[in-house]
C-alpha cells in the first residue's frame, strides 16, 4: 500500500513536471511516455521516442499502472470537489445543513473560493449532551464560530463539520461513532481535505467522545483536544501516539476534574509524551469560550500532522 502511494506521488509529480515515465501494458510491453491526460477509461500519452500522441485504454495497462491512473483520477476529482463534486452545493463560505448517507445530521463549512488543488485541514467539533437531538441546529456552538471566524480562516483556512448526536444516551459511541467515521471518510474521499490534518475536539459529552474516537482511530486524527470530559485509562496505550491537549476547569460540578487528571496520568504512565493538560483555575463546566479563544491552541493544533507512515 505504501509503495503504491509513493508511486502515485511520484507519478503526480512527473505529470506536473511534464517529464516522461515508463508505462507498462498488461502483456508486459513498456514505453517511455509523458502523461497528458488521465481518465477513468483511457489515458493520453506522448511517446518519448517519436513524440506521437497515443490513447491507451486503462484496462490495457499493467495492474500497477491502473492503480496509478485511478489514483490520479481520484485526486483530480478531489481537486474539483469544491466546485462540482457531491458536496459542492454545501460549500458556500458559511455553515450548511446536511445529512449523511447513514442518516447523521451535521453542518459543514468550507470556502468555495479556495484553490481545489490544495489540500485543507478539517476540524470536527463534538457537542455536549444537551445539544443532542434532530433539529441539526442545537450543536452550533462551542468551537464552530471561532474556527470559522474571518480572522482564523485567513490565518488557518480549514473545513469544519459539526455533527449532531441523535441520542445523548448513546453519545459519541456505537452506531453514532461509526456513522461519523463513515461521513468523515466520504468527505475526505470527495473534497480537497488533507488527510494528514484531521483535527478532533469536543466538550463535555464531546470531550468523552474525543477520547473515545482518538483511542479507536489513532491513525486518523492528527491531534485531539478534549474539554471537560474523560477517557478510559485502559485506552491510554492506544491514545499515547496521538498529540493531545486536554482542558478541564478545576471547579467543574458536572464532570469531575479527576476524570481528566486520571486519563492524563494514565497516558503519561503508558509512555505518552505527546499529551498536554491545562487545568483552568476557578473555571466550571462551561469552558468552551475560554479554551477555543486561545490563540496558542489554534497555533498548536494546526501544526500537527500525521507522519508519513500510519501510526500503529
Amino acid at each position: 500500500m505504501k509503495a503504491t502511494l509513493l508511486l502515485l506521488a511520484l507519478c503526480l509529480a512527473t505529470l506536473a513536471s511534464g517529464a516522461p515515465r515508463t508505462w507498462t501494458s498488461s502483456d508486459g510491453k513498456s514505453m517511455q511516455a509523458e502523461l497528458l491526460e488521465a481518465g477513468e477509461k483511457e489515458v493520453k500519452l506522448k511517446r518519448a521516442t517519436d513524440f506521437q500522441i497515443v490513447k491507451v485504454p486503462v484496462e490495457r495497462l499493467s495492474a500497477e499502472d491502473q492503480k496509478i491512473v485511478r489514483g490520479i483520477v481520484h485526486e483530480q476529482n478531489r481537486d474539483a470537489g469544491i466546485k462540482s463534486g457531491a458536496y459542492a452545493a454545501k460549500i458556500t463560505g458559511q455553515f450548511e445543513k446536511n445529512t449523511s448517507k447513514q442518516g447523521l445530521n451535521y453542518q459543514i463549512f468550507g470556502n468555495p473560493k479556495w484553490d481545489g488543488k490544495k489540500r485543507y485541514p478539517i476540524v470536527i467539533f463534538l457537542h455536549g449532551s444537551g445539544s443532542s437531538g434532530g433539529d441539526n441546529e442545537a450543536q452550533m456552538g462551542g468551537a464552530t464560530k471561532v474556527f470559522t471566524s474571518e480572522s482564523n480562516q485567513a490565518a488557518r483556512p480549514c473545513f469544519m463539520i459539526a455533527p449532531q448526536c441523535p441520542d445523548a444516551s448513546i453519545g459519541w459511541n456505537k452506531e453514532v461513532a461509526n456513522n461519523l467515521m463513515a461521513l468523515l471518510g466520504d468527505l475526505v474521499d470527495k473534497l480537497p481535505i488533507d488527510e494528514r490534518r484531521i483535527y478532533l475536539t469536543g466538550s463535555s459529552m464531546g470531550g468523552f467522545g474525543t477520547f473515545n474516537l482518538a483511542s479507536k482511530y489513532p491513525n486518523v486524527f492528527a491531534c485531539a483536544v478534549p474539554l471537560c470530559g474523560g477517557g478510559d485509562p485502559k485506552a491510554a496505550e492506544a491514545l499515547k501516539p496521538v498529540p493531545m491537549w486536554i482542558f478541564h476547569g478545576d471547579k467543574d460540578d458536572m464532570v469531575p476534574v479527576e476524570r481528566s487528571r486520571t486519563i492524563f496520568k494514565a497516558i503519561q504512565d503508558a509512555g505518552g509524551t505527546l499529551v498536554k493538560y491545562s487545568e483552568l483555575a476557578g473555571e466550571g463546566h462551561g469552558i468552551t469560550g475560554v479554551v477555543y479563544a486561545k490563540t496558542e491552541l489554534h497555533a498548536w493544533m494546526f501544526e500537527q500532522r500525521l507522519s508519513a507512515e500510519a501510526r500503529p
